[in-house]
């Protein structure tokens, strides 16, 4: 998607739903100021249908809050609106009157109530925190199994962001320029690839010629508006995705409105062209982003809220012909209280047979999401999300993982590693391990998965992962000034790091009988280098065009001459750095960004896991998509842990299974 990660990014929290609390945080469920008023709520009416849900008739006019609630039966289409909204400090209470008697909720819904709420007729709605017995497990479950028709069939889908207005000044005439200066909306592939190779080329025409265009829009408003929690908040993906298309989703912040439906695909076409990184000054094809600030504003937090409004389109438009596992690649960056939510939270959005049961432990829902797929679902890609794809950074709060085996997802600590295999929606591009997943088991006692595979080559030396490379300072790139630079001068030694590695062990294994200048002029040895820095791929997991591999020298050797002395830029490479080179940028900051370039002691080239170490082994699993980098067990003879997946050239398309030289073998992994 070509959205860059702030490093502050992972730890915005906002609460979810359908959670279960502690004592110390009880006010975030409905409750009675006094036992003796609520006697267990017995005004929420009990459900005695397997269908039945409660709905809230909020009484019109002014002053407290009034409503009733009313069992109904989905089977009977009840007309209703659904509201998504984010609960808010959970010791933060209002009251309202269920039926005459006191009730506490947050000040979030109790403002959005408010808000909602006519003066002349009254208003029926669905609101989770007062709909659902936050208290009653049995009925949490329940209610969580009904969560695809419960929004589904609403008449509309009321988004509210909060009564604070501040910073969204002119946010209609925002969006509607955004509307017109983006290139058109597109799933397919080949279309998206053809409108990219012109956008930015235009875009910097229009510049030129003082015309609106993307580069000099003003995305202010826009960003402003995403710092608000919603857009942090795990459960609003089914909330924002379920309805028909044709029923409205009114977004609401205070006393503005406008369309969610068009706000989410105007972050679609931001991210599936990469123009996000442009404006956001984290490109080096703009010089000139003047809106930068907004985007980095928060820790960065408008583009990673981007990133989700994105992936709440995506999945709206794919639904249901996605998988579970899909849906919890698409979304690393929600965040929810309780953190079984993580995986509850998108059952409704595509077939499985795991059911939400607020009793298990976060460790038993973890467990049960990579049993059910790997052994159900006979699904090897889950083990791509594993051990997690957060990606801790100096300065970050310490993250505990939990007390899993490495082969099983920690949904708590899912971040911005983009895992290598293909959405299930999308044509499946590489094929390590053929098709067979027979050989996949899990051990008696459930701790150990059993695979066939081969074990094909080992790193031998590594590069610096992207994100820890720093933003050199004012004196390292003078004469050179600005943030642009910087960002530039990041790029090249990034990129000088891999090269440099690659070259060095290409020297070795000529046994020196050529030197570096040498095998740096050699094309082949260039075209391994950038296959790999481009992690085999383009866009949503596409085979890369051969006009985007010859670009990519172009692309690396304009960031290199950027900072000699004398540098002019030339037509050829002006143009060729605008119609191929945000491209190849989107896949440096979406695939390769948190992963390591490495060597291998068999002489190829990959992309690993930030935690991979020189000495793990990269093992091609019989049914795999792609390879896996595993960590031998210090003590025990043929086990492993997982490290995470990998790119290694010369074996994505199933080279090691007709390959002699690797036999095949039971591997375990703890």
């Amino acid at each position: 998607m070509g959205l860059s990660r702030p490093r502050s990014s992972l730890h915005l929290i906002s609460a979810a739903p359908l959670s279960t609390t502690t004592p110390t945080a009880a006010h975030a469920f409905v409750h009675s100021r006094r036992d003796n008023e609520c006697k267990g709520l017995h005004l929420r009416a009990a459900l005695s249908g397997y269908d039945q849900i409660r709905l809230l008739h909020l009484e019109p006019g002014t002053g407290d809050i009034r409503f009733t609630l009313r069992p109904v039966s989905l089977a009977a289409e009840p007309r209703y609106e659904a509201i998504s909204y984010c609960w808010g400090d959970p010791t933060d209470t209002r009251v309202v009157y269920c039926e005459g008697s006191e009730l506490y909720v947050t000040v979030s819904l109790h403002a959005a109530l408010t808000r909602l709420r006519r003066p002349g007729e009254p208003r029926c709605l669905w609101a989770d925190a007062v709909c659902i017995d936050q208290k009653n497990i049995a009925e949490k479950n329940s209610q969580v199994q009904l969560m695809r028709r419960i929004y589904s069939q609403p008449s509309s889908v009321l988004v509210w962001l909060g009564d604070d207005t501040t910073g969204l000044e002119g946010l209609e005439e925002c969006l509607r320029g955004a509307a017109e200066v983006l290139p058109p909306e597109t799933l397919d592939f080949s279309t998206l690839y053809e409108n990219s190779r012109k956008i930015f080329l235009e875009a910097s025409e229009l510049r030129k010629a003082g015309k609106p265009n993307f580069n000099d829009h003003n995305w202010t408003p826009m960003n402003n508006l995403l710092c608000r929690l919603w857009f942090n908040r795990r459960w609003i993906i089914q909330e924002a995705a379920l309805a028909h298309p044709s029923v409205p989703r009114l977004a609401i912040c205070g006393d503005v409105e406008f369309s969610w439906n068009d706000f989410a695909c105007i972050a679609y076409r931001l991210g599936s062209y990469g123009v996000a990184p442009l404006v956001a000054g984290l490109s080096v094809l703009n010089a000139n982003a003047p809106y930068m600030l907004s985007f980095l504003q928060d820790g960065g937090k408008p583009l990673i809220m981007l990133t989700n409004a994105f992936m709440v389109h995506l999945l709206k438009s794919y639904r249901p012909l996605g998988s579970l596992v899909d849906c919890v690649m698409a979304t690393p960056f929600f965040q929810c209280f309780d953190a079984k939510d993580h995986l509850y939270s998108l059952l409704s959005l595509a077939p499985t047979t795991i059911k939400a049961d607020y009793g298990l432990s976060d460790t038993d829902v973890c467990m049960l999401f990579a049993t059910t797929t790997l052994i159900t679902d006979r699904n090897l890609r889950v083990l791509s999300l594993a051990p997690s794809t957060a990606l801790p950074l100096p300065g970050d709060p310490p993250r505990t993982r939990l007390t899993i085996p490495t082969w099983v997802p920690d949904l708590t600590c899912q971040g911005p590693v983009n895992p290598f295999v293909s959405y299930t929606i999308r044509p499946q591009l590489f094929h390590t391990g053929g098709d067979d997943t027979s050989a996949v088991r899990i051990s008696a006692d459930g701790r150990a998965l059993h695979v066939r595979g081969r074990i094909v080559d080992s790193i031998k030396d590594l590069g610096p992962c992207p994100v820890d490379v720093p933003f050199p300072t004012a004196e390292e790139i003078a004469p050179k000034t600005g943030f642009h630079s910087m960002v530039m001068a990041r790029q090249r030694n990034w990129t000088r790091a891999c090269l440099d590695l690659a070259a060095r062990a290409a020297v070795e294994a000529a046994g020196g009988k050529v030197g570096m200048d040498e095998i740096m002029r050699d094309g082949e040895f260039r075209e391994a280098v950038h296959e790999t820095l481009l992690c085999g791929m383009v866009g949503m997991r596409d085979p890369i065009p051969a006009e985007v591999m010859a670009a990519v020298p172009v692309y690396l050797d304009y960031v290199r001459d950027y900072f000699e002395l004398g540098f002019e830029l030339t037509d050829e490479v002006r143009v060729t750095m605008l119609t191929y080179g945000g491209l190849i940028e989107q896949l440096f900051l979406g695939m390769a960004e948190a992963r390591r370039f490495c060597t291998t002691e068999r002489g190829s080239l990959g992309q690993t896991r930030r935690e991979a170490r020189v000495g793990d082994v990269f093992c091609v699993i019989d049914g795999a998509e792609v390879p896996y980098v595993l960590r031998p067990h210090p003590e025990k003879e043929g086990v492993y842990h997982l490290i995470g997946d990998s790119f290694l050239r010369g074996v994505m398309q199933g080279e090691a299974l007709a390959d002699e030289r690797f036999e095949a073998v039971e591997i375990l992994i703890e």
